[in-house]
């Protein structure tokens, strides 16, 4: 039995925490210092752990020891003793690149840095240059200790979120808008990316005259949803092609049954809505490499599919009557959208829905599953693709899948109702992103004038009419 997939979108949002705050390493128990020999290389990065000084030199007769090049690399010095019965203490020399041997008396060496997420700051120097111990494991470097004490290096970490950059969301069809010069002030999160409303058309069922009418479905240009039902078969060569061609494939369940397990469609295999969902999720993921599936499609518009829904997916389909509205209080696991009546035509059926979601700034979402007599309510493959021509042509009404507005909606809402942070002149909105938030997405906003930022990233306006703010990040800032 072939199995069929879900939509993998794209790309990476977490939100951005405040970074993880130093963990001191442990200081080195002194050594025994003295003058003359010369100062230990530096040892390298790496995981460290609470060091002892090592034993000095013995001390050399009358003179004083110079210092040489301490090393900069390495955690925590220890600090040394002085000379012996008539040398001087030695002194540390300027700092050196790591490894670099110096030319005054051996050290006590240091103790290593302390292991955490960023590198332990440096501990006490000694009098005289030490060897260098490891530094602390982390993403930067630590701090100097006082005297000679050597600098801890950190190690490798993962790079956090970045702030600004460019989305792959298309763009709205006006152009030559000024930068806004005012006072700043006037934050807000633009409707629909830009456009005048938004449209998605869905597919279920993975029926046959789908696949052989993929073609004609994807030469219109524009990012469809299918919905799968993982145990049907089909040809798992065409819904691979849909995902290479920018489409998405959404979770349909396992065997097309209501959520109490009865009128399953395709077998009647039914364990629970649990099972139903995850085998479905797996086989999509394993079949066609998906990092994660973000939508799913309730058999039958079965309520009953919201709630398991709710913790796996960021967006469920029923099959109620209706349009969404920005910022509004429609139910993301229970999402509206309109099925046509049999052999439904573009001027008769989907070019006035469109139309209305055009001037009312709404978004619609179609559901379809045949174009011959293996589905529910067929249409003419004709007449499908010229209302989905019609809609692409309109150039002011964003066609796009479901998870993709799905993301945008849903972020506009929770940025919307953030209070800033006031600090000076800075305004700053912070945000956590829903679970099951597909990574890589954008929200485009517009302010009254003043600075926007992410991080050191000042956001570049965009002649459309708009910034673009990153929502991985986390937050975004508004300076004067």
């Amino acid at each position: 039995m072939a199995v069929f997939g879900a939509v993998g979108l794209l790309a990476g949002f977490v939100a951005c925490t405040d970074p993880p705050r130093r963990n001191p390493p442990q200081t080195g128990d002194s050594g025994n210092g003295g003058s003359g020999g010369t100062s230990g290389r530096g040892g390298s990065a790496g995981k460290g752990g609470t060091g002892s000084t090592g034993k000095g030199g013995k001390g050399g007769s009358s003179g004083s020891g110079s210092g040489g090049k301490s090393t900069t690399s390495g955690g925590s010095s220890g600090s040394s003793n002085s000379g012996g019965t008539t040398g001087g203490s030695a002194t540390a020399g300027d700092a050196g690149d790591a490894g670099d041997a110096g030319d005054a008396g051996t050290g006590g060496a240091a103790g290593d840095g302390g292991e955490g997420n960023v590198s332990g700051d440096a501990g006490q120097g000694g009098s005289s240059s030490g060897e260098g111990g490891d530094s602390g494991e982390g993403n930067s470097a630590g701090t100097s200790g006082s005297s000679s004490g050597t600098s801890g290096s950190g190690g490798g970490g993962g790079a956090g979120p970045v702030g600004g950059g460019k989305s792959s969301l298309p763009a709205p069809p006006t152009t030559g808008v000024v930068k806004p010069a005012g006072t700043p002030g006037g934050f807000s999160v633009i409707n629909w990316a830009g456009f005048q409303g938004a449209v998605s058309f869905t597919f279920d069922d993975n029926t046959q005259s789908q696949i052989t009418n993929y073609a004609a479905l994807n030469g219109v240009g524009v990012p469809l949803t299918f919905y799968l039902v993982c145990s049907t078969y089909g040809s798992n060569a065409i819904w691979a092609q849909a995902l290479l061609d920018g489409h998405e494939l959404g979770n349909h369940t396992m065997h097309h049954c209501a959520a109490n397990g009865t009128n399953c469609a395709w077998g009647n295999a039914f364990v629970s809505t649990d099972a139903e969902l995850d085998e479905c999720t797996d086989a999509l993921k394993s079949t066609y490499g998906l990092d994660a599936i973000y939508t799913v499609a309730a058999p039958y518009g079965d309520g009953g599919w919201g709630v398991p829904a709710s913790t796996r997916f960021l967006s469920n389909r029923s099959v109620s009557d209706g349009n969404v509205s920005p910022n509004g209080a429609t139910n993301p696991f229970s999402l509206p959208c309109s099925i046509p009546p049999e052999n439904a035509t573009a001027v008769g059926h989907y070019n006035g829905i469109i139309n209305t979601v055009r001037t009312g700034h709404l978004w619609h979402i179609f559901l379809n599953h045949a174009f011959a007599n293996d589905g529910y309510n067929p249409v003419s493959i004709t007449e499908m693709v010229a209302a989905m021509t019609y809609a692409r042509d309109l150039t002011d009404v964003w066609v796009d899948t479901v998870t993709h507005v799905t993301a945008y909606w849903r972020a506009q809402k929770l940025l919307t109702g953030v209070t800033p942070v006031v600090s000076g002149d800075d305004r700053t909105w912070s945000w956590t992103l829903p679970a099951h938030f597909p990574p890589g997405q954008y929200l485009r906003v517009k302010v009254d004038g003043g600075t926007l930022k992410q991080g050191a990233t000042v956001l570049e306006w965009d002649d459309h009419g708009y910034y673009e703010v990153a929502l991985d990040y986390g937050s975004v800032t508004l300076s004067p």
